[in-house]
C-alpha cells in the first residue's frame, strides 16, 4: 500500500537539505489545490503522487518533474480519461 505524502513533512525534509520549499495551498476558481512551493514553482500533490515522479521527488529533482509537464499544464489535475467497457 502506498502511503499518501505528508507535504508538511516533505517540505521540512527539503528545507533541512537546503531547498527552498513550503507546504502550501492555492485557492482558485476550481477549488483548493495542495502542493509544494519550491523556489518559484508550485508542484501540486496530484503531480507529486504520480508514479513516474517518485524517483525524482526522492532525489528532490523538481526540474525533472517540471520537464514532464505537457503544453497547457496547470495546477489542476487533468480529468481522468474514460475507458470504454464492453
Amino acid at each position: 500500500m502506498v502511503r499518501p505524502l505528508d507535504l508538511g513533512l516533505v517540505a521540512e525534509d527539503l528545507q533541512r537539505r537546503g531547498i527552498d520549499a513550503v507546504h502550501d495551498f492555492i485557492y482558485g476558481p476550481h477549488g483548493c489545490v495542495e502542493g509544494l512551493d519550491v523556489g518559484d514553482d508550485f508542484f501540486p500533490l496530484w503531480e507529486l503522487n504520480l508514479a513516474e515522479n517518485a524517483a525524482a521527488l526522492e532525489r528532490a529533482d523538481f526540474a525533472e518533474i517540471a520537464s514532464r509537464r505537457r503544453p497547457g499544464w496547470n495546477i489542476y489535475a487533468p480529468p481522468r480519461q474514460q475507458v470504454a467497457v464492453g
